[in-house]
């Protein structure tokens, strides 16, 4: 069954404190991604828009009332999530809680789900679109049960081509194929050392 995502919301809040409502929203966006790639249902029934700068849940922008910070989400109870809820929401806090906010929107709005829903919405008079739930499941499904594939055969490639990857370079690969990083920051850096040595 749904928790409501302003539960979701007070448990955030709850564990790490006032956060600004545009990384209260990318968070809330990662729990539900990954709650429907592991148990493939929703986490909460509302909709996500791709708004130009990240993705947004209306009912959170609504009840944020303009502030940029918020310090609790009285709508929610964090009681009323189930285990299961709860494990994802702290793996979610685990593998993105650490990133700088400015990152953090990088990261999302170089996902497919994101990208996928912004198309054709550059125009700021159209309407943001929903994030489709099934994109964004198999999504997150890929990157949780292939990632290390991909860097091994990556760097087995690259071995058969005569190139090694130092321990560095192979984490930036598990980085970019597990969605942490965007690959475009990521061969921006490889430029900057290259240029550097």
């Amino acid at each position: 069954m749904a928790q409501s995502v302003d539960d979701v919301a007070a448990y955030l809040l709850e564990r790490l404190g006032a956060l600004t409502v545009a990384r209260l929203q990318r968070l809330v966006y990662y729990t539900q991604a990954w709650h429907l790639a592991d148990h493939h249902v929703h986490l909460f029934e509302d909709p996500i828009e791709a708004r130009a700068d990240g993705p947004v849940v209306l009912r959170l922008h609504d009840q944020a009332g303009g502030r940029d910070e918020v310090h609790e989400w009285p709508a929610g109870d964090p009681r009323r999530l189930g285990a299961r809820a709860r494990d994802v929401i702290e793996w979610v806090l685990g593998a993105y809680g650490s990133f700088p906010d400015a990152e953090l929107a990088r990261i999302v709005r170089a996902e497919a789900p994101w990208r996928l829903a912004r198309q054709g919405r550059r125009v700021a008079r159209r309407p943001a679109k929903a994030i489709d739930p099934t994109v964004m499941a198999t999504y997150y499904d890929r990157l949780r049960s292939s990632p290390d594939a991909a860097v091994l055969v990556a760097v087995g490639s690259a071995r058969l081509e005569g190139h090694e990857f130092r321990p560095r370079e192979v984490d930036l690969l598990r980085a970019a194929a597990g969605g942490t990083r965007a690959a475009d920051d990521i061969v921006a850096e490889l430029v900057r050392r290259h240029r550097a040595s």
